[in-house]
């Protein structure tokens, strides 16, 4: 009897397991860009552009722009520039 008690425990417990896998580990989002962003910046002042799709970190896509100062700023998305740079991104990895 105690012997099938322990399995039962140990079944549920196993199956708990299973369906928490695939559960989120925190309700907080580390996500690079706090806020929507800027809708432009000058391009003479970027020195890099990295666009992070959504992921497990974070939810939403983001566009992070490093200026020639080292100060990093996010581009707006919803935003002419933003999609103009997320589209040439976009192309560039598909043709590699």
């Amino acid at each position: 009897m105690l012997k099938q008690a322990f399995l039962a425990v140990l079944l549920l417990l196993a199956c708990c397991v299973a369906l928490m896998q695939g559960l989120p580990t925190s309700s907080r989002e580390r996500c690079l860009c706090k806020r929507p962003g800027m809708l432009s910046v000058r391009m003479d002042r970027v020195a890099t552009v990295e666009y992070h799709q959504s992921s497990g970190n974070c939810g939403r896509e983001e566009l992070l722009v490093t200026l020639k100062n080292s100060r990093r700023r996010c581009l707006n998305l919803n935003g002419e520039q933003g999609r103009t740079i997320k589209e040439a991104i976009m192309k560039k990895r598909n043709v590699k």
